[in-house]
């Protein structure tokens, strides 16, 4: 089994809190090789990595993270400070892993593995390139993008990919087309390209591969009325996912307070990174800094006190038109169209 994962040194520990309970939680695998893109992890960093894959007999590799633009000429511009043009590596895996890897599982560093991986990683593919799960976006969005009405949206942080099929229709090449045609604006980046350029070549997976927090802290009802999907699960797999998760993806929401790592979090899946952190050479270090500014706590100290309906509908609203408004607006003032 092979394994992916992106990280910086900032982003270490978590990355290892999920290496910990893939490892954990894969024991009978014959072999597990994780390849770690990193950016800049500091040797103590690296060296607990190892600690951590010496301890489960596994193989841990580091390669260091390509400059992005440059090597694929993408011309990427900003869209939020925290997202970082190195979330794109993921789709040139085809290039930057040896030939010898024809299947990967890639995995964004804040999932964690709760279950065996050994039925997901077996899974026909059915002659597509890669396997996700469908995200949950409303029809305007589709639209927005321009993608496929045939075709779901799905989230990018975990993607199983046939690499073989991967290089020979060169999707890496693909890639790098589009986000030039598009300027290097892509609203969502590199999950929105991986939808756009993929389109039917997705095999869809069950949600419990990839419970994303959403998923947990609101009742499916909810869920549906904030996004209006159009295209999504029926209830029943929801629930499936929730009840008995693989993969739970450490994502956020109006009604969580921080991520699951940082202090003053009131996270659904806090309890299950407090777990594998524990077994990791950083069980000692606290939590990381509360960084909220002063306008979002009281934007959360709102959302926690008024009446739950309330803040769904609000949020729905500003989800499905104010949010696609400046999105399309961005995008136009980039010359998208």
């Amino acid at each position: 089994m092979n394994v992916v994962y992106h990280s910086s040194d900032s982003f270490a520990v978590v990355t290892g809190v999920s290496i910990t309970s893939l490892f954990e939680n894969n024991k009978s695998a014959d072999t597990i090789n994780v390849w770690l893109i990193e950016h800049d992890i500091t040797q103590e960093n690296k060296n607990n990595l190892i600690k951590i894959a010496n301890k489960y007999e596994r193989k841990i590799y580091f390669i260091p993270m390509p400059d992005i633009n440059s090597k694929w000429h993408l011309n990427l511009k900003m869209i939020k400070d925290e997202w970082l043009f190195d979330s794109y590596v993921r789709l040139f895996l085809d290039d930057i892993l040896p030939v010898s890897v024809e299947r990967v599982l890639y995995l964004d560093g804040d999932v964690l593995i709760t279950d065996s991986l050994q039925e997901l990683w077996h899974i026909d593919l059915q002659g597509k390139c890669a396997a996700a799960v469908t995200d949950s976006i409303g029809e305007s969005y589709y639209e927005m993008f321009r993608l496929s009405k045939n075709a779901r949206y799905c989230n990018s942080g975990v993607i199983l990919m046939d690499l073989i099929r991967w290089r020979k229709q060169k999707i890496g090449d693909k890639v790098a087309e589009y986000v030039r045609e598009h300027n290097g604006y892509v609203f969502f980046m590199e999950q929105t390209v991986f939808n756009a350029v993929l389109d039917s070549q997705i095999y869809i997976l069950h949600p419990r591969y990839n419970v994303f927090s959403l998923m947990q802290c609101m009742s499916y009802d909810e869920h549906m009325y904030l996004r209006r999907p159009e295209r999504f699960y029926a209830k029943k797999f929801i629930r499936e996912a929730v009840e008995k998760p693989c993969l739970v993806h450490l994502t956020t929401c109006f009604f969580i307070i921080n991520r699951a790592w940082i202090k003053n979090n009131n996270h659904p899946f806090k309890e299950i990174y407090l777990k594998y952190k524990e077994m990791t050479p950083w069980e000692k270090e606290p939590l990381s800094a509360d960084k909220r500014k002063s306008k979002k706590k009281i934007v959360d100290f709102f959302v926690m006190h008024l009446p739950r309906p309330f803040v769904i509908f609000v949020a729905s609203f500003l989800y499905r038109y104010l949010r696609v408004w400046k999105i399309g607006s961005a995008m136009k003032k980039s010359q998208v169209y």
